[in-house]
């Protein structure tokens, strides 16, 4: 099926149409004024032949209730059109129970068969309304200009690029740049989006590594000053010749031995030894195992209650879950929060608990010590008396005098040379020296098992991030020199093209599509420079499409001309005249005056 290439309105019919509930008609010449007052159909008209040729109002849309009279049920607009074969056609398109129907010469038609005999609808309202090309489509006009432009050789585009820039793109397809630039910036929010998560994860590696080295540092230094303390108690245990008191306890015993004995000193011999037995009694816990469990215990929970509470002050601060590194959004902040909150309380009412049995346990292990102690000191102050009351002679002082340098003897040879104090102090130096060491132990493993070459993974992410944003810096070169080359056939008079501007924060040039007037952008400009300025888009479409099409100019009481524009094909100018009834008139002559 031939396209239309060339058309002119003859007649025009509507019936349910706006304001029209009844049918009316009207002829068109190949220059027709639409006057009357206002509220009187002048814009109908003009959204009468819009429906008629797109199904669409004057500017566009979809709102067809509006163009419907509301006392009718159906609405149909017809035209009959020339051709450039000087034949004629009737175009007829309606609703009729709320369905759309489009015909031609009375044979139905679907829409696309009706775009591609007469347009698209785009084109025929670009041609048809001077304001709808830069008032409705506005940037989208670029895909409708470039459908009618030659295309532009790749090659010839790549060549005006800089050699880095060609190497950046090298093989990549371009045939659709900004479905490239589209791609590309999707890569790089994905990319972006990953390096955000695996910097979060550094980051909190490289937290938890700092707060273990401090810990490990701090635990060396305790080390370092226990073992410092240690040393001089080592050494004197060192120095002490236990050969030397062995022999001499064993002088001491024989000696002990040959002192004679009667039945006085023999009594005296057995209470001094109970009531030896009795001071060398120890008191035996039998809760101390279990207490220091619940210590041990209790010191765990406080180390998960820290680490819990630095987890959650991180996702309050950052947003970001802990545990996936994952930034939360608005619905999921709240649930992850309450899990955190849920957690501490539980470990809290745990601890609470574990601390009030070892509180428990603490005290009835110090009652069952108080009652010991007062048990030993009431056997000790009963033997000591009974020891008093014996009759005492030389040969039990001579025994008391060995069996005291014996029990000293004995004492420093169990010590290693120490005093008391300075046993009791070896011992706890050594307990809390074996604690230090475990600990450090723990933390080294721990270090050992955090993540680790992730710098270089986010290094890795960083050059592929500049690397595609490399390509879309190339890739908007090329689109700027495509379109460049590509629009360079557009030339009008004093309307233009603009295909970039600088952007207000950085300065860095977008591509960007607005139309402009003797260099001012659109939107700065007045109702009639406006008006000019679409008249010669139309004149440009026409041109480039090969499309000579009716031209509707509204508001023309505006116009004290139509500019310089040249439109070849039918126009139709409608303008207020007061106080007067529609009017739609062919005029004998062509008229430049708007008004």
């Amino acid at each position: 099926m031939a396209q239309i290439a060339s058309l002119q309105i003859v007649q025009l019919t509507v019936t349910g149409f706006s304001c029209f509930a009844d049918e009316h008609s009207w002829t068109f010449g190949r220059r027709t004024a639409v006057t009357g007052h206002n509220y009187q159909g002048k814009s109908t008209v003009a959204d009468a032949i819009a429906y008629a040729l797109t199904g669409a109002p004057y500017f566009g849309g979809r709102d067809l209730d509006r163009l419907q009279n509301g006392a009718s049920a159906n609405m149909r607009a017809e035209i009959a059109v020339r051709t450039e074969d000087g034949q004629t056609h009737v175009i007829r398109r309606g609703r009729h129970e709320g369905k759309t129907f489009v015909s031609l010469d009375g044979v139905l038609m679907t829409l696309e068969r009706f775009a591609e005999r007469f347009g698209s609808r785009d084109l025929i309202l670009s041609l048809l309304n001077p304001l709808y090309f830069a008032e409705v489509l506005g940037g989208d006009g670029r895909k409708l200009i470039e459908q009618y432009l030659p295309a532009v050789p790749h090659e010839a585009v790549m060549e005006k690029l800089s050699e880095h820039m060609r190497g950046v793109l090298g093989d990549d397809r371009l045939e659709m740049p900004e479905v490239y630039l589209k791609e590309k910036r999707s890569e790089l929010k994905e990319l972006e989006k990953d390096r955000l998560v695996l910097d979060g994860q550094m980051q909190q590696t490289d937290s938890q590594r700092a707060r273990l080295q401090k810990e490990l540092d701090e635990k060396k230094a305790l080390l370092a000053h226990t073992a410092a303390a240690l040393a001089p108690l080592a050494r004197k245990q060192e120095a002490c010749n236990t050969s030397a008191i062995q022999t001499q306890i064993a002088e001491l015993n024989a000696q002990y031995d040959t002192v004679s004995e009667d039945h006085a000193e023999h009594e005296r011999v057995r209470l001094q030894a109970e009531l030896d037995a009795a001071q060398q009694r120890q008191y035996e816990s039998a809760g101390a195992a279990q207490l220091q469990q619940m210590q041990n215990q209790l010191q765990l929970l406080y180390s998960k209650y820290d680490d819990e509470v630095g987890r959650l002050r991180y996702l309050q601060q950052q947003g970001v879950c802990p545990t996936c590194l994952r930034r939360l959004d608005g619905a999921a902040f709240p649930e992850v929060q309450a899990a955190f909150t849920q957690r501490l309380q539980k470990i809290q009412t745990d601890g609470t608990a574990l601390r009030q049995q070892s509180e428990a346990l603490a005290a009835q292990e110090t009652q069952s010590r108080l009652q010991f102690e007062a048990q030993k000191a009431a056997e000790i102050s009963r033997l000591a008396t009974a020891l008093q009351t014996l009759p005492t002679g030389v040969a039990a002082q001579q025994r008391d005098s060995i069996k005291a340098k014996i029990k000293e003897l004995s004492a420093a040879l169990l010590l290693g040379g120490l005093t008391a104090e300075e046993a009791q102090q070896y011992q706890a130096l050594f307990h809390e020296q074996g604690k230090l060491e475990s600990e450090m132990e723990q933390i080294q493993k721990l270090l050992s098992s955090l993540p680790r070459g992730q710098k270089e993974a986010l290094d890795k992410l960083d050059e592929e991030i500049r690397a595609i944003n490399d390509k879309i810096t190339a890739a908007k070169a090329y689109q700027s020199e495509r379109a460049a080359r590509l629009f360079a056939p557009v030339k009008m008079r004093r309307a233009g093209l603009k295909l970039y501007e600088p952007m207000k924060e950085s300065g860095e040039l977008r591509d960007v599509f607005k139309l402009t007037w003797d260099g001012r952008d659109y939107v700065r400009l007045s109702l009639s420079e406006r008006v000019r300025c679409g008249l010669e888009v139309v004149e440009l479409l026409s041109r480039l499409s090969g499309k000579s099409y009716p031209l509707f100019v509204d508001n023309t009481e505006s116009l004290c001309d139509l500019g310089a524009a040249q439109h070849g094909g039918q126009m139709i100018l409608a303008r207020v005249v007061p106080r007067q009834t529609l009017q739609v008139k062919a005029l004998d002559e062509p008229q430049r005056k708007a008004g």
